[in-house]
């Protein structure tokens, strides 16, 4: 388990679901459209992917014009209390359960949380194979991945 400002407290592993049992929506954050990407807030799109049991429904893509990081061009003003807010974030993948990405800050775990969208930080290189884990129920949650400073 993690500890940093919020409280924050994740498993290093997604062992509430078993293989073949999700049924919703998952995102990837990418920047090719291939390869997971690190820093959720500044992706150039999310591959989002409907999932019944070991099927894949849907798979669309969601360009990135709703975080800070990307409506701003890079240089956003942090807002909310504590200099930071996800609001548009949170709209814009209101409808998936899940985030896949290779990193990202603590603030963004803990805000995603709060609506029900629970964020997995995955060392894994291709989207195929992190969804393809993530469906067999194999996808870690790698905890060293998070950020704890205050820029995120």
């Amino acid at each position: 388990m993690l500890k940093m400002k919020g409280e924050l407290k994740m498993s290093s592993e997604i062992n509430s679901l078993q293989a073949n049992q999700f049924a919703g929506k998952i995102a990837v954050a990418t920047n090719d459209q291939k390869s997971v990407t690190g820093h959720i807030g500044k992706c150039k799109s999310f591959v989002v992917y409907e999932i019944d049991g070991d099927k894949i429904i849907k798979r669309e893509v969601r360009e990135n014009l709703f975080t800070n990081h990307r409506m701003m061009h890079q240089s956003h003003q942090h807002q909310g209390e504590g200099g930071h807010s996800h609001t548009h974030l949170i709209e814009g993948l209101k409808d998936c359960k899940y985030l896949i990405s290779r990193g990202g800050g603590w603030r963004v775990v803990e805000d995603l949380k709060q609506h029900n969208i629970t964020t997995l930080f995955a060392d894994v290189e291709l989207i195929e194979d992190a969804v393809n884990k993530f469906i067999k129920g194999e996808l870690k949650n790698e905890m060293d991945l998070v950020c704890n400073h205050d820029e995120h």
